[in-house]
């Protein structure tokens, strides 16, 4: 692998993202520089990145951690989630009002749920996660929104890792399965109404959730 920053940053973000690596779990720059075949340079470089994305926590002379799931900042970067995406919703309904751009797009968003729930049968929680992404990015492409959308990822890596995690709440992937699907309904009708009401239940609901996951998985909140 060549010495890329931003290769060596995309990969230790995915697997903080993904739950690879642990909320807490160290991070030995000697052993991790060997793994992806880099120097430490630009190891040290993506882990500032990371550190300032509130992913890792670098202590001077003692090492690096990933970050502890804060619940402060998970609030902070789903708050901006909600009124980012219900906005783009809005936009996207309105730009779709033809009717064949609103069934391709549904179309599109009925294959999703088809890979998805796919995803689910085959127990495949980051699949399952990937899809749920490319179901909401779809409504950023046709508002003609996608730097909001690139932005938006790129500031809620805690809001990503916490989604991964709830994937392993009772019942949860089902509830995604079918708020998706009713969503989808939504746009169909063309009822903006609906579908802004449909994505702020579906976007606020895991406020409900962390709850829940700080008693499952005490070890990855901070106090």
């Amino acid at each position: 692998m060549t010495e890329n920053k931003s290769s060596v940053y995309d990969i230790l973000r995915k697997k903080i993202v993904n739950l690879d690596l642990k909320p807490g779990e160290e991070i030995d720059i000697k052993e991790f520089s060997k793994k992806l075949g880099v120097s430490r340079s630009p190891l040290r470089d993506a882990l500032l990145r990371l550190a300032s994305d509130k992913l890792v926590d670098i202590f001077p002379q003692k090492g690096t951690r990933v970050s502890l799931l804060n619940k402060e900042i998970i609030r902070q970067e789903r708050f901006m989630r909600i009124n980012l995406e219900l906005s783009v919703l809005e936009e996207c309904m309105r730009k779709i009002e033809d009717n064949g751009r609103k069934k391709i797009l549904c179309a599109k968003m009925q294959t999703l749920l088809i890979t998805q729930h796919a995803s689910l049968m085959d127990d495949d929680k980051i699949g399952f996660f990937n899809d749920d992404d490319e179901m909401h990015h779809l409504i950023y492409q046709e508002a003609e929104c996608e730097w909001i959308w690139e932005t938006l990822v790129s500031r809620t890596g805690n809001d990503s890792r916490i989604r991964v995690l709830s994937c392993e709440l009772r019942g949860i992937s089902d509830k995604i399965e079918t708020e998706h699907k009713n969503l989808v309904g939504a746009i169909f009708r063309g009822n903006i109404e609906e579908a802004v009401r449909l994505e702020k239940e579906h976007l606020t609901r895991l406020y409900e959730e962390i709850e829940e996951l700080e008693k499952n998985y005490p070890q990855y909140f901070e106090c």
